[in-house]
């Protein structure tokens, strides 16, 4: 049996990654402080990934095929508060296990952001040259030079905001949302942010997708259509059938913002499609995750 190693398994996406069962393979995941907040179907690993020795131990005791190195500091406000933390492990832990991949001949699957972009026009292909604003997008695109020159035949998948099915020990925007309308609070959304929202399952998809293709290089994922935070809201209420939920739309320069947002992070999806792989209209999605999301308001509020 093949064995797969992701970290940030206790987050997001690793959560959604470790639920994708794939047959003939073993799945570990890695995580730094919270065993429960990784699947059952992955065996857990507690590990700091910053500390090279330890990463170094693990990988030649698991000896895995592939890696799926999904941990970072994805708060771009963080990110820009805590530059040097930040850095160690979306850029120095990514240089670590570029080398150490190369060294055991494992394959390594790499996520990446929009973020690497300046937003100014949007439709972004993976030819174009990134352009990153804020301190989280420039980690990453530090990252994916790291990689690119250590091990260049990893692949760097460049994913859009994500959402979907809460997990023990993380939430996207769109259960944040949902928990407000839950209190029967109104949320707010920028009707002039542009993005690609895909869903965790649909990424962990992709990533499982392009491990089988035995793919190379730098691919972007998004879902089907592009759509403003406001606009997205909209269509999600529709979907989920919230009679109730409240929106305010607000423009970006209205807000204050720790890091730069950009305006446009729209992707450009037809690599990713010509290997296969189908991304899914948001209406579709939002509907296959209706069971799992919790949309009734609180009557106790009433």
């Amino acid at each position: 049996m093949k064995r797969l190693l992701i970290t940030g398994a206790s987050g997001y996406l690793g959560w959604h990654c470790c639920n994708h069962l794939k047959h003939g393979w073993r799945t570990y995941g890695v995580g730094h402080q919270n065993q429960n907040g990784i699947h059952p179907n992955a065996i857990g690993c507690l590990l700091d990934l910053t500390d090279k020795d330890a990463l170094w131990h693990l990988l030649k005791k698991v000896k895995p095929d592939a890696v799926f190195h999904l941990a970072a500091h994805s708060g771009t406000g963080y990110c820009e508060a805590h530059p040097e933390e930040s850095r160690l492990l979306n850029v120095n832990v990514v240089e670590y296990l570029a080398e150490m991949c190369s060294d055991l001949k494992s394959r390594l699957l790499f996520t990446s952001s929009e973020q690497v972009f300046d937003g100014h026009k949007g439709q972004y292909s993976e030819a174009d040259t990134p352009c990153p604003k804020n301190k989280y997008g420039e980690q990453k695109w530090e990252a994916e030079q790291l990689i690119q020159a250590i091990y260049p035949e990893a692949v760097i998948l460049r994913i859009a905001v994500l959402y979907g099915q809460s997990t023990p020990a993380a939430k996207s925007f769109l259960n944040q949302w949902l928990d407000a309308w839950s209190k029967l609070l109104s949320v707010t959304a920028f009707h002039d942010e542009t993005r690609q929202f895909l869903s965790a399952a649909s990424c962990a998809e992709a990533l499982f997708h392009l491990l089988s293709q035995g793919a190379e290089g730098v691919f972007h994922v998004g879902g089907e259509m592009a759509l403003t935070r406001f606009d997205f809201g909209k269509i999600a209420t529709d979907v989920l059938t919230l009679q109730h939920a409240k929106m305010e739309s607000l423009g970006q320069k209205d807000a204050e913002m720790p890091a730069f947002r950009p305006a446009d992070l729209s992707l450009d999806l037809s690599k990713i499609k010509s290997t296969g792989f189908v991304p899914i209209h948001p209406v579709a999605e939002l509907k296959s995750l209706k069971p799992f999301l919790k949309i009734e308001p609180d009557v106790s509020l009433n």
